[in-house]
């Protein structure tokens, strides 16, 4: 809560007794856990208030409500993502497909080029 280390109570010890003394030293100890334990009553009432309140019938609807859209959200992300799938992969049969079927009537050629041949050469005057 505080993040105080050992250094930072021993500081704070030391400053105590020199601002309040040693004879004042337990009444003033006495006094401050009584306000602490006065504090952390008051909080442990207004979360169990807060609880209450939360636990009431018409917020646990608007709850159950919010959990069903959240539900909701999440199978219609999937159901989205199943088609996806599905799409993806017709669309690689299809095109799988259509190259098979173009290619049926192409037959491969076996045949080399034909040569080139030579062009005649003017003889110099």
């Amino acid at each position: 809560m505080l993040d105080l280390g050992w250094q930072e109570f021993v500081m704070v010890a030391i400053v105590l007794v020199l601002v309040v003394g040693p004879k004042d030293m337990p009444r003033v100890l006495r006094s401050f856990t009584k306000y602490i334990g006065k504090m952390r009553s008051m909080a442990r009432d207004f979360q169990n208030n807060i609880m209450e309140v939360a636990n009431q019938d018409e917020f646990r609807a608007v709850k159950d409500a919010l959990q069903d859209v959240k539900t909701s959200k999440i199978d219609a992300l999937a159901d989205f993502a199943e088609v996806k799938k599905i799409a993806t992969e017709s669309n690689n049969e299809n095109t799988t497909n259509a190259e098979n079927s173009m290619m049926d009537g192409v037959k491969p050629s076996k045949k080399t080029p034909p040569k080139k041949k030579p062009t005649p050469r003017k003889a110099a005057s």
